[in-house]
């Protein structure tokens, strides 16, 4: 990798974090050239402007959550396990490395909500990607049926989402006590209505 390169993907990386814990608005060029090392000049020597870099760390940040989702799925032998998988990766995100602040995705729609329509948009089709991601596993898992014929009618993958973006709040305020209690609801409701007996 080229140093012009590196010293990109390393404002982009660094933004990202602090995009995450400060948000769009939050966050000021004087914060990412204090976070970067690095100038004004240095910053747009790479960028236009700060909705370019948002862009970017926001596209990283995305990225980085599917790998993380991927190679933990590739682990896994049935539907079950995966769905199980998806509460516990939620559920492990606010102890990640510049994900302190929280799933970038959700933070990203609230913070852009009726403030940045162009940011707002990328975020809503990210949150869109994921709940087709997750109706995927519920679909491999009725067809395998091991999972009820009208688990895809229950609303899980929206269930999910929003019971652990919740927690995610709460758990910021509060402490682990509340990811703990969506992890287990959920795991219990899977249990309980999705898995086939």
């Amino acid at each position: 990798m080229s140093k012009g390169l590196a010293t990109r993907e390393m404002i982009i990386s660094t933004s990202a974090d602090l995009f995450n814990k400060f948000g769009y608005h939050g966050c000021s060029l004087s914060d990412i050239m204090k976070a970067t090392n690095l100038k004004k000049g240095g910053i747009y020597n790479h960028f236009k402007n700060k909705d370019e870099i948002a862009f970017e760390a926001f596209d990283y940040s995305f990225n980085r959550i599917k790998k993380l989702f991927r190679s933990r799925l590739d682990l896994d032998n049935n539907a079950t396990e995966k769905i199980n998988s998806i509460i516990e990766i939620y559920a492990e995100l606010l102890k990640m490395p510049g994900m302190e602040g929280g799933c970038p995705i959700f933070n990203t729609a609230i913070d852009s909500a009726n403030t940045h329509p162009l940011l707002q948009k990328k975020a809503n089709i990210a949150i869109s990607t994921l709940k087709r991601y997750i109706e995927i596993k519920i679909e491999e898992g009725i067809a395998a049926k091991e999972f009820k014929q009208g688990a895809a009618d229950c609303g899980l993958s929206s269930l999910i989402i929003m019971t652990m973006e919740g927690a995610m709040v709460m758990s910021r305020l509060n402490g682990e006590e509340s990811i703990n209690i969506a992890v287990n609801s959920l795991k219990s409701f899977v249990e309980s209505y999705v898995i086939k007996k």
